[in-house]
């Protein structure tokens, strides 16, 4: 029986959402308006049948210091896995600098698309790259390019949970067929224009180049905890913790870090690198994954559950569909239902060392399969059902 005051709630969401769905109608109809009185351009003449070439513009390119290895610099490890896949003649990186126009930058990229003859594009599409101050004119740059050039963009999304950044995506989709959201966190078939799959939830690409530096960090590193929980400290993780913790299970937190970072703030504050964070996981015998989204009530594909294999550490998460996607319960991973199913089985697996370390590295194992090639496998998976132009 719903309270007095879970119905006003249900009707006080409810009126938000169809808010929010004019809101939306009359951003996309106006946008898809002022995006038509763009003047057309001159088709390119490429090769209709020419060999597969994918460009990819990084959220943070040559201009930024984590464009690198073992960086986590997603755009990076995209280019790198795609060059170790298929050579480096099929990948190109275009670069935008922090602070370039986006009517530069445009021009520069519809350009380069063509010099290379390029059949893909992949971009970040929450926000214009190499830029701080998070502007996004996406929408003028593939209503220009969708008009003269016949490859496809694969839009990659973080947070599409936020309704607003998903509108972005939506509008992408309407201006051409050939727009594919790639989305890291959750499924979003029919999202974008109903009936139409997209791609997601997927793995974040790590390269071969960046597992050979993991590797070299995790020489000597050893379990010096049972259980551990590592990123950023939302106030609903908090809380979790601190219940587990009630309940006898001792947890460390963010043990990477040589200072107290136990809540959001200082958990996002002066972060140590990738490497370490990943020396932090291998650390621990096991690890907590709480996938709910920081937007609401949201479950999501965590990159930390790839991470954990590739640390080598047990992980133990509340995401049952996202995570099975790609890993078997019980066998490469284990699911909690919720925080008072955690502490016999977190004795378990102390119990018995042999499960626990059967099911640590059968995750690793599964994890080094997935890393290298699992995002442009996802990806072309994805382009076949939408009967587009395949990278293999």
């Amino acid at each position: 029986m719903f309270s007095a005051r879970g119905v006003t709630e249900l009707v006080r969401g409810a009126s938000e959402h169809v808010g929010f769905l004019r809101a939306e109608r009359s951003f996309l109809k106006n946008r898809l308006e002022e995006l038509d009185q763009i003047p057309a351009q001159i088709e390119m003449a490429l090769p209709v049948n020419r060999p597969s070439h994918v460009v990819v513009v990084p959220q943070e390119g040559a201009d930024f210091e984590s464009f690198a290895p073992g960086t986590r610099n997603f755009y990076y490890e995209a280019a790198q896995t795609l060059r170790e896949i298929l050579g480096t003649e099929s990948v190109s990186v275009f670069h935008v600098s922090p602070g370039e126009r986006p009517e530069d930058w445009h021009h520069r990229l519809i350009e380069f698309v063509g010099s290379v003859s390029a059949t893909h594009l992949l971009g970040h599409v929450e926000s214009d790259p190499g830029q701080i101050d998070a502007s996004w004119t996406w929408d003028v740059l593939w209503s220009t390019l969708s008009a003269q050039w016949d490859g496809v963009l694969l839009g990659v999304m973080f947070d599409s949970s936020y309704k607003w950044l998903a509108a972005q995506s939506k509008l992408l989709a309407r201006i051409s067929n050939r727009f594919v959201l790639v989305d890291i966190c959750m499924p979003m078939d029919g999202r974008m224009v109903r009936g139409r799959s997209e791609v997601g939830p997927v793995n974040m690409p790590i390269s071969r180049e960046s597992l050979t530096l993991l590797d070299q960090r995790l020489v000597g590193v050893v379990p010096q905890f049972d259980v551990s929980f590592i990123g950023a400290m939302y106030p609903y993780r908090v809380e979790l913790i601190k219940e587990l913790c009630n309940q006898g299970v001792s947890v460390a937190v963010n043990p990477h870090r040589t200072d107290v970072a136990e809540d959001f703030e200082s958990s996002r504050a002066d972060q140590p690198s990738w490497l370490d964070y990943m020396a932090g996981l291998a650390s621990s015998r096991m690890t907590l994954n709480f996938s709910q989204s920081s937007a609401g009530r949201y479950y999501q594909l965590k990159t930390r559950v790839l991470e954990a294999g590739l640390a080598g550490t047990l992980l133990l998460t509340d995401d049952q569909d996202r995570t099975s996607r790609f890993f078997v319960t019980g066998q490469e991973y284990e699911y909690f239902s919720d925080i008072k199913a955690l502490p016999s089985m977190i004795v378990g697996f102390l119990s018995d060392q042999e499960r626990l370390s059967q099911v640590s590295e059968a995750g690793s194992l599964r994890a080094r399969e997935l890393a290298p090639e699992s995002f442009w496998s996802e990806i072309n998976g994805g382009l076949s059902r939408r009967k587009l132009c395949p990278i293999f």
